[in-house]
């Protein structure tokens, strides 16, 4: 097909302590969700819709890694189907999305701009048609959703005030944080007049989903000379403000939100994370469907909405339910494991109980601890008989030597890079490289 797929693969700074952020998290594109790598989910997308070309770009930093991982998916589906598209690694060290732009400016087909955390189960041919059957003069299309998964913190989400005309066409975006800064928010009298009939919403989540025309980049080169500064969002919103910004009619950004009959997802947060993966359980327990085998005396029991890495030992009355567990965890005696997320290498002694739980990979909780909402960091040790809800718990490192530290989760729930500037730029990245 005409279009290329570029995935960025960010930082995952919203996922510390799970993420590269820390020395000893891994990238954010191989997190796994449901024992999987988050990016081979939009590999799978990607190759559904049968792009002329797929191209994942990563920091110098995660490109071996990930491209292992890469790699070893073409290989798996380009054996079994030589039609598919070729993935191709690149490497990118800049600090805004708008920069990437200059990566594929002499390809002559439209691209795709899509994050590496994603998961729906709205097949791409539904999004490409809509983006062909977009008015004449449309250089570009931004998808947007609602959320869907009540479970999923609001104050973890992205919320921008998004003004978008009747007929569905992206007008201007501004942040929370500044509108409440201001205590008001600020629309141009000139794009008032020219669409009288507009909508604002809070609602609208951004999904990073973005349709680039060869129009639009030729634009964004011509009249956007500090592009390489921006994030995609804004070089969007950009081109959106063009249609009412000038005296003469220019060309539109098309709108298109998620339809409430598909599940959309981004892994791009903690809380996020964890309904990723339940969302994936319940997929995974609905398909299979088997019912209850018998299990000897005193042996642990695995719910159907769990699942279970290769070479994991399980403890002799060991519970686990609603959880996903890694590769190569040791989990003792008597553990009760409900709504949890343990990656690999993990080592679990008895009698540990834990409760919506994230667990970095090569952490260790010693004997009888009992954590309840904790997010917890790789190499991490929980001491025995430890009682502790609702914390982050990392590692500190002090001249080269480790130490335990805890924060309040509730202190870390703004943990990204953001910045404020004026009117023209006034709301956060769109994290693609960052969060």
């Amino acid at each position: 097909m005409e279009f290329h797929a570029v995935i960025c693969c960010g930082k995952g700074v919203n996922l510390n302590p799970l993420s590269k952020v820390k020395e000893t998290g891994i990238a954010k594109a191989l997190l796994p969700i449901g024992n999987k790598p988050m990016i081979e989910y939009v590999l799978e997308w990607c190759d559904q819709g049968q792009f002329r070309e797929i191209t994942v770009v990563t920091d110098s930093e995660s490109n071996e890694d990930i491209g292992k991982v890469v790699e070893s998916y073409s290989i798996k589906t380009r054996t079994e189907n030589s039609q598919l598209s070729t993935i191709k690694m690149n490497i990118f060290d800049g600090d805004s999305t708008g920069e990437i732009l200059e990566l594929f400016e002499n390809d002559p087909s439209e691209f795709i701009l899509l994050p590496c955390d994603f998961i729906t189960d709205l097949p791409p041919q539904v999004l490409i048609e809509q983006y062909r059957n977009r008015e004449s003069d449309d250089i570009a299309m931004t998808v947007h959703y609602l959320n869907q998964f009540e479970s999923i913190d609001k104050k973890s989400l992205t919320h921008y005030y998004t003004v978008y005309s009747e007929d569905c066409h992206l007008l201007d975006i501004h942040s929370k944080d500044s509108v409440e800064l201001s205590k008001a928010l600020e629309l141009r009298a000139q794009m008032v007049w020219r669409y009288p009939i507009s909508k604002v919403s809070t609602k609208l989540l951004d999904s990073f989903i973005y349709f680039i025309s060869n129009d639009a980049l030729q634009i964004i080169k011509r009249e956007l000379p500090d592009y390489r500064l921006k994030s995609a969002t804004k070089i969007l919103r950009d081109l959106g403000r063009r249609s009412w910004k000038h005296s003469d009619q220019k060309n539109g950004i098309s709108l298109f939100v998620l339809p409430n009959e598909c599940s959309f997802v981004r892994s791009d947060n903690i809380p996020a994370y964890m309904e990723a993966n339940r969302y994936i359980m319940k997929l995974r327990a609905k398909a299979q469907q088997q019912p209850p085998q018998a299990k000897e005396k005193g042996a642990a029991t695995v719910g159907a909405d769990s699942v279970v890495g290769e070479n994991t030992l399980l403890g002799e009355r060991t519970s686990v339910k609603k959880t996903v567990v890694g590769k190569n965890c040791k989990v003792g005696k008597r553990c009760r494991l409900t709504g949890c997320v343990l990656l690999d290498n993990i080592t679990l002694e008895d009698d540990v109980v834990l409760e919506n739980c994230i667990i970095g990979q090569n952490a260790i909780i010693h004997n009888k601890a009992r954590l309840t909402n904790c997010n917890i960091e790789g190499s991490y040790t929980v001491a025995k008989g430890s009682q502790i809800k609702g914390e982050t718990l990392t590692n500190l490192f002090i001249e080269g030597e480790s130490a335990s530290d805890s924060e309040d989760s509730e202190d870390n729930s703004d943990g990204y890079d953001s910045y404020e500037d004026d009117f023209e730029d006034d709301f956060e990245d769109d994290g693609l490289f960052e969060r």
